[in-house]
């Protein structure tokens, strides 16, 4: 596995160094956007449109576009390598289908990382937003990784059957900015409490309490977070295994 790791890992770098400007187009779009976003808004309404909730939005907006870039990566490699007709090589692996999915979803952690650096202080500058960086966000930010990988695993195992999922991607990205954008910490009981069920919810609360306010979560809300990413993680895991098991049984793992 280690062997796999490692290769795995120049893989990633070669292929970094050979599209740079893959690389760079991403980033672009990405800070032009959401710059546009606060200037525009700032321009139109004043500096005063967002108020008290504007940390708050910028910790949500930021989540998601981590939280995204992880949970669509592993469906676009899987796409990207059943168009190029290696799925089945890759199955015959030996750490399996999986084992390579697992180890280059954690490192797309590594790879999505530049992405949202450059996206993060372009919204800091144009939106004037004030963040208070606190050590202990480390927690929620590793729980939103790993939830996010465990939901990338899910729309994989989709991409294994039915080959293309794009659409549907480009559809929840939308659902899942709005569900970072809904505060259910200040949501009244029991509404509160059942959207910490929701996919990566806890971990984004998290992040708007350390951050966005400055205040330190309680201990239950971290580690509801651990739980809730450890649950979606094992959850993707499982159904990545069925998915897997039925397009063996279809025949068309080795088919696009």
């Amino acid at each position: 596995m280690l062997q796999v790791f490692y290769i795995e890992f120049w893989r990633f770098l070669k292929a970094l160094t050979r599209y740079p400007l893959e690389l760079v187009g991403s980033v672009l779009g990405a800070v032009v956007v959401f710059s546009l976003f606060f200037s525009g808004a700032h321009y139109l309404a004043g500096p005063t449109l967002f108020g008290e909730r504007l940390e708050a939005l910028v910790v949500s907006i930021v989540a998601w576009s981590l939280a995204f870039s992880l949970l669509s990566h592993t469906a676009s490699n899987i796409a990207e390598e059943a168009l190029a007709g290696l799925l089945e090589q890759l199955a015959l692996t030996r750490p399996g289908l999986l084992g390579v999915v697992l180890i280059r979803a954690f490192l797309s952690v590594i790879q999505v990382a530049p992405l949202v650096i450059p996206i993060f202080l372009a919204i800091l500058l144009t939106s004037g937003a004030r963040l208070e960086f606190q050590p202990l966000a480390l927690l929620p930010l590793g729980t939103l990784a790993l939830g996010s990988l465990g939901l990338g695993l899910i729309f994989g195992g989709l991409t294994l059957v039915y080959k293309r999922v794009s659409q549907l991607l480009g559809l929840l990205q939308f659902v899942f900015l709005g569900l970072f954008l809904v505060r259910f910490e200040a949501l009244a009981w029991p509404w509160g409490n059942l959207g910490y069920f929701l996919p990566l919810t806890p971990s984004v609360a998290t992040l708007r309490l350390l951050l966005g306010h400055g205040e330190n979560p309680v201990w239950s809300l971290l580690l509801l977070a651990g739980v809730n990413a450890l649950a979606y993680l094992a959850l993707g895991i499982g159904f990545f295994k069925l998915t897997l098991h039925t397009a063996r049984r279809r025949g068309v793992l080795g088919t696009y």
